[in-house]
């Protein structure tokens, strides 16, 4: 006998922002987060306690439990979830209600009443989407933004992974750059976020990073985190001669001090 849909059992994923998440995750420690989210999402919650979420997920190599734990965090009752996650059950818990009630009316919804349904929670979606981030899938933290969208910002900025998209683009040209010390990691520096988000920041960097090239002052190649503190210097022309070399120091008088 076939088992009635419950919404219960399907968990909301945003795919791409997922992926951009847990780049730094092995295979393996990426499928057992996966295991421990499903748990947690069909169970409530998942215990506090090494051990036991090593057999959730079937095994963990070594490091693999503190880059899961990280992600999560303690409910009141003591077990274990992702914030996100919560979110998302009380979004299903309020659905459910909702039919429950449209049940106790005498049927279901109306297929236009579904329709209007959808399309309220849309708008109202764009609408948040216009002043804050949107939160991504189990496996960011959720914080808010002061950043608001403006008309200059491309279409598909704040949008579900755009601060991958972004980093991918940057460090791409960052990569093929004089001067510039490659970048060999998956993810972004510290305060990557933060920084794209700045209203303007991304213009400025790629400004100063075409102009890098010709800052011979950087006699070895520059970390991107020290290019991020020297935007806006080397925007205004600054380091464009050599370094002076560290032995040639003005001499003092013989008689000292004058």
């Amino acid at each position: 006998m076939a088992r009635k849909p419950d919404s219960h059992h399907v968990l909301p994923l945003w795919c791409d922002d997922l992926i951009a998440s847990c780049v730094d995750m092995t295979p393996a420690c990426f499928g057992a987060y996966m295991r421990l989210l499903c748990y947690a999402w069909t169970r409530g919650g998942i215990p506090d306690d090494q051990a036991a979420c090593h057999r959730i997920a079937g095994g963990m190599e070594p490091g693999d439990w503190e880059a899961v734990r990280a992600r999560l965090a303690v409910m009141d009752d003591g077990r274990l979830t992702h914030e996100r996650l919560e979110l998302e059950r009380l979004a299903v818990a309020e659905i459910r209600e909702k039919r429950s009630e449209a049940g106790r009316r005498g049927g279901r919804p109306k297929a236009n009443e579904k329709q209007n349904e959808s399309k309220r929670k849309a708008n109202e979606k764009q609408n948040e989407s216009k002043t804050k981030a949107p939160n991504p899938s189990p496996s960011l933290p959720i914080r808010e933004e002061t950043h608001t969208h403006t008309p200059a910002e491309p279409d598909g900025f704040r949008q579900p992974g755009w601060a991958a998209d972004e980093w991918a683009r940057f460090v791409a040209a960052w990569n093929v750059t004089e001067r510039a010390e490659p970048w060999p990691h998956l993810t972004p520096p510290d305060g990557w976020v933060d920084l794209a988000a700045s209203p303007g920041w991304l213009e400025r960097a790629r400004e100063a990073l075409a102009r890098l090239p010709s800052r011979e002052y950087f006699n070895r190649p520059l970390p991107v985190t020290r290019f991020f503190d020297f935007v806006d210097r080397i925007r205004a022309g600054e380091f464009a001669d050599p370094k002076e070399p560290a032995g040639r120091r003005a001499r003092q008088p013989a008689g000292g001090n004058l």
